[in-house]
């Protein structure tokens, strides 16, 4: 903006300085005509070096002389930033075509640029308006990305950008992850179950899935008398959230005037959902003494506002909370709250959520890998869920578990250190090998973590292991393992180099 601000400025000082210049030299000629417009005239032709009265060679006045360097000058300057301008876009997409590890985001919507904006932070983020074929992808340089989110608002077009990205050819080893956004929860889950090609790992996420797992999650509602108005995609999925959650059936209120046909599909479709939800449908909202938790859920805004508020008036004074789903308003109502307007009403952001969710599932990738590698290593010795409840998805896995992949993750590069290693990131498939001392070195280190972590989640030894009680035969000294025992740690460590590989690392001795 400066750098205008001053090209203009010498646009101006040049003309003036060019007029009063041409104004003094040609006052007394008799071969030039020297009216006002005829000046004017000669000193825009100082712009393309040929003005007629300055031709000569001179001697000029001192305005005029440095008009005739300083106007050519700025025309040099105004024609290089037209051609950069002309091929910004041209020099973007080459650059974006060698560029690796960046995240690519497609969509033109508001959930698009509220993500895009949170990854920018620490992210190399491109841009993509619009893929519904393998063009644009490509331009955007999907062979060499690390990731791909399809954010638009029409759930076709987010599909369509998944297929077309399973049409590009990786260049790197990799696999590329893709998160594409769907307006209705269960229709991700049942695409997400669709096999995809080797090399990519596809999720599908609705905003407002992602923001009623969150709420749950924060709320964990327990024993409250639960009232949902609207079921919006948001209201239903609250009302599945809730009953995968539950241990015990839970009373839930639903204030829709076609709410019974929808909690008979809930039900038809999720048996689960009609054992852990008894529900009552009525068409308007009613306000009951002892009603904990009200959720508005409509997709209008506006109305969703004016209920909520309406709520907060009438709810239960001293244990009540009114929380409302919002999207592009969700700062108005923060606003509301922060300046005291309703200390009962609490608003959910669902582009926000959704956004931080995205942006931290990043963060978790080494933690993702880990899990991956886990599950198809146990897979291969023949076990399963049955036999191994923690062989499921990472977003189906109970915290304590993600947590420890975490854990054991974020001791990689600690654990890489004590043999004179580190970590790069690397899209490209690269062999390494720990020597047999190593390998040795990092089983101990690798054994001491987990049983420290163990240990702090108050697990003991025994002789049989017990997860009720939180007993391990492994809780003992190295020197105490068995051959077998200290085998695990060491598969550990050996598949550590696809372990990083999987999450786009390599290892490298220093």
């Amino acid at each position: 903006m400066l750098i205008r601000v001053l090209f203009a400025v010498l646009v101006v000082v040049s003309l003036v300085l060019g007029y009063v210049g041409l104004a003094e030299y040609l006052a007394t000629s008799a071969q030039y005509a020297h009216r006002p417009l005829d000046l004017l005239y000669y000193d825009l032709q100082l712009f393309v070096i040929n003005s007629a009265p300055v031709s000569n060679g001179g001697p000029y006045p001192w305005p005029l002389e440095v008009s005739r360097f300083l106007t050519p000058a700025v025309t040099a300057y105004a024609v290089v930033e037209a051609a950069r301008l002309l091929f910004a876009s041209e020099i973007a997409r080459l650059r974006a075509r060698r560029r690796a590890r960046h995240i690519i985001v497609c969509g033109d919507s508001l959930a698009a640029r509220t993500l895009a904006s949170h990854l920018d932070a620490e992210h190399r983020v491109v841009r993509v308006e619009s893929a519904r074929s393998p063009a644009p992808l490509i331009a955007a340089g999907l062979p060499r990305a690390a990731r791909l989110y399809a954010c638009a608002d029409e759930t076709a077009a987010n599909i369509a950008t998944v297929l077309a990205a399973s049409q590009v050819e990786r260049k790197v080893h990799a696999p590329l992850e893709i998160h594409a956004h769907v307006s209705d929860p269960e229709l991700g889950d049942a695409l997400r179950d669709r096999g995809w090609r080797e090399g990519l790992e596809v999720d599908f996420f609705s905003l407002d899935g992602v923001a009623a797992k969150q709420v749950i999650a924060a709320e964990q509602p327990d024993g409250e008398r639960l009232v949902v108005i609207g079921l919006s995609a948001f209201g239903r999925a609250l009302l599945l959230e809730l009953a995968r959650r539950r241990t015990e059936p839970v009373e839930v209120t639903v204030v829709d005037p076609d709410g019974e046909a929808v909690v008979a599909e809930l039900a038809a479709r999720h048996p689960f959902f009609a054992v852990a939800c008894h529900v009552s449908v009525v068409p308007v909202y009613q306000p009951e003494p002892g009603v904990h938790l009200v959720f508005v859920c409509h997709d209008d805004e506006e109305r969703a506002l004016r209920d909520g508020l309406n709520a907060a008036a009438t709810v239960d004074a001293t244990r009540g909370t009114v929380i409302v789903r919002m999207a592009e308003l969700a700062g108005v109502g923060e606003m509301m709250v922060q300046h005291g307007q309703e200390d009962r009403l609490r608003f959910v952001g669902v582009l926000d959520m959704a956004s931080v969710y995205l942006s931290e599932r990043i963060t978790d990738s080494l933690a993702r890998a880990v899990h991956r590698r886990y599950v198809r290593a146990q897979r291969a010795l023949g076990q399963d869920v049955r036999s191994n409840p923690s062989l499921v998805d990472w977003d189906d896995l109970p915290d304590t578990l993600r947590d420890a992949n975490r854990a054991s993750a974020g001791d990689i590069e600690r654990k890489l250190e004590l043999v004179g290693c580190r970590l790069v990131p690397s899209l490209e498939a690269a062999a390494f090998t720990f020597e047999p001392e190593e390998v040795e070195r990092l089983a101990v280190a690798e054994h001491e973590r987990w049983v420290a972590e163990r240990r702090a989640d108050g697990w003991r030894y025994g002789s049989r292991r017990d997860n009720e009680r939180k007993l391990h035969p492994d809780l003992r000294p190295w020197s105490d393992l068995g051959e077998a025992e200290r085998q695990k740690d060491r598969n550990v460590v050996l598949a550590l180099p696809e372990i990083l590989a999987d999450a786009g690392y390599r290892i490298v001795r220093r």
